[in-house]
């Protein structure tokens, strides 16, 4: 089938993504970001412009405006850097939960390809798609958030989270290519790669290299600090984006990607 035949799957893949886990994705998130803004609250309670003023921070910022305009940026930073890597983490989670293995269990390969069209170039698609559908639901998280609490989308927080989401959702395509329980699978791989990089990260022994088989998932909040905003108020200044780190985890994603439609064509769907 020609790219352009395949490419007419790609509006109902985005249909799909968005009317199911997109939705999904939407909800769990928003309820998470609720219950992460009352146990924050609670100990901190959200600034009002009507709060006491110290004269320090009157002589420092220059009014009280500017006083409450950064209280409300240390604010957002902190409930940002706390909410953000669980979020990055479910969209991933959902977006690639079974895009593979379902229907391989159902048995829906055998409709979908009827017709001549190959498993890699179809699933890689609905990789691409699926990463599209969640930017969507994030863009309009962050709209959300920026119009009830403080600004947090810009370019450069929309590319850190996007190589995030990248690296998650690479191993989940690459597990959902090889096995048939993937969402607990990536959950595995997860905590596995956080436990093992914090205990024998800094081992010199020659076994200690075989980490780098896995993702430095326990500097993800090293990345998720420096997108998360500015603590004018604590800090001089914004924290700086570790770009080095951040390709690793987009590259590593990449990899899982490729490695992952390496399996669709040479392993057969039917094999559970």
């Amino acid at each position: 089938m020609s790219r352009a035949r395949v490419g007419a799957y790609a509006v109902w893949q985005l249909r799909d993504y968005l009317k199911d886990r997109g939705l999904s994705t939407l909800v769990v998130a928003a309820l998470s970001a609720y219950l992460g803004w009352s146990m924050m609250t609670e100990k901190t309670p959200m600034p009002r412009p009507t709060d006491v003023v110290s004269a320090e921070l009157l002589v420092r910022f220059g009014s009280a405006g500017a006083v409450y305009a950064a209280r409300m940026a240390e604010f957002s930073y902190h409930f940002t850097r706390s909410m953000l890597g669980a979020m990055v983490f479910l969209g991933a989670l959902f977006a690639m939960n079974g895009i593979v293995a379902n229907d391989r269990k159902q048995g829906f390969f055998r409709f979908l390809f009827a017709k001549p069209v190959t498993p890699s170039r179809y699933y890689g698609q609905a990789f691409a798609v699926h990463a599209v559908g969640f930017m969507l639901v994030l863009l309009l998280l962050g709209a959300i958030y920026g119009f009830v609490v403080w600004p947090v989308l810009s370019l450069q927080f929309l590319l850190v989270v996007g190589l995030m989401f990248v690296a998650y959702a690479g191993v989940a395509f690459l597990l959902s290519a090889a096995a048939r329980w993937d969402w607990l699978s990536l959950v595995v791989v997860s905590v596995a790669a956080t436990f093992l990089w914090t205990k024998f990260g800094g081992s010199t022994h020659p076994l200690a290299r075989l980490l780098y088989l896995l993702p430095p998932l326990h500097r993800a909040d090293e990345v998720y600090a420096a997108v998360s905003g500015t603590p004018v108020i604590s800090a001089a200044h914004a924290p700086f984006v570790p770009w080095p780190l951040v390709l690793w985890f987009g590259i590593y994603g990449i990899l899982c990607f490729i490695a992952g439609l390496v399996v669709l064509r040479f392993r057969r769907l039917a094999i559970v």
